[in-house]
């Protein structure tokens, strides 16, 4: 075989570019960078990986805005962030935090490409897969503000959440220990205790709506499934980037992993 021969272009379906809202925080969004290769490549094999525009953001500012409820200054810099990923080429856009996704109908108005949310795709698999009561552990904004809930509660879903003082103590780890990749055991021991009482009140599956909460909980460490936001995400933004043709609509139906 000619060098030529071990070159030539394959006729495959490339996926569309991919445009990524991270650094909120930066361990979850390697998470995200890696898994979206990883399942480009599954699927089209060989040395090709997916087609990335990264907006990686500064979290400490949003972070603070978001505990003095500076809506509108975060809303005004998520929206910057997702034009600039359209400008660079973007066809599919995501936000890779839960946490922000209560802006997530703000950011998509303004946009002319599909904003992939995970709140859909999370709500929609717990719909599909029967459970009529789930856990849900999160940012304190995550399992306080109701747009997590609300989206269960459309396909007949109910979340519960923790105590008012492990919600404070969940939050604080995630952004002093989690956030920057520091997991001590203790915090670890402590969140899978939470989790544990949890479910232990008739939840049918533990969620785990934030990006960094898989670095202390997984599979095992509770009696019932564990679902990974972050997978399910994934599994549609790739989903959304095969489309033929890319659907038209904002708020895009995931397909998700069974």
């Amino acid at each position: 075989m000619s060098l030529s021969e071990e070159v030539r272009p394959l006729n495959v379906h490339l996926p569309r570019k991919i445009g990524l809202i991270g650094g909120l925080s930066y361990p979850s969004t390697l998470t995200y960078y890696a898994r979206l290769n990883q399942r480009v490549n599954q699927r089209l094999g060989r040395a090709h990986s997916a087609r990335i525009v990264l907006e990686s953001l500064d979290f400490q500012p949003i972070a603070q805005q978001l505990a003095t409820r500076e809506d509108l200054a975060v809303i005004g810099t998520l929206q910057a962030a997702a034009r600039r990923l359209v400008e660079a080429g973007a066809e599919v856009v995501a936000l890779c935090c839960n946490t922000v996704h209560k802006f997530a109908p703000a950011i998509e108005a303004g946009l002319r490409v599909p904003l992939i949310n995970i709140c859909q795709c999370t709500a929609q698999h717990c719909a599909e897969h029967g459970y009529g009561k789930v856990a849900l552990m999160g940012s304190a904004f995550t399992m306080e503000e109701p747009f997590y809930r609300d989206r269960f509660a459309r396909f007949g879903v109910n979340a519960v959440v923790p105590s008012a003082a492990d919600r404070l103590f969940m939050q604080r780890a995630i952004e002093s220990e989690l956030s920057v990749g520091n997991v001590p055991v203790t915090t670890r021991d402590r969140f899978v205790a939470i989790a544990q009482e949890l479910c232990g009140h008739g939840a049918e599956a533990l969620v785990l709506a934030c990006t960094e909460i898989p670095l202390v909980l997984r599979a095992g460490d509770v009696d019932v499934p564990v679902i990974d936001t972050v997978e399910l995400h994934c599994a549609a933004i790739v989903q959304a980037a095969f489309a033929q043709p890319l659907p038209p609509e904002r708020n895009v139906p995931c397909a998700v992993p069974s």
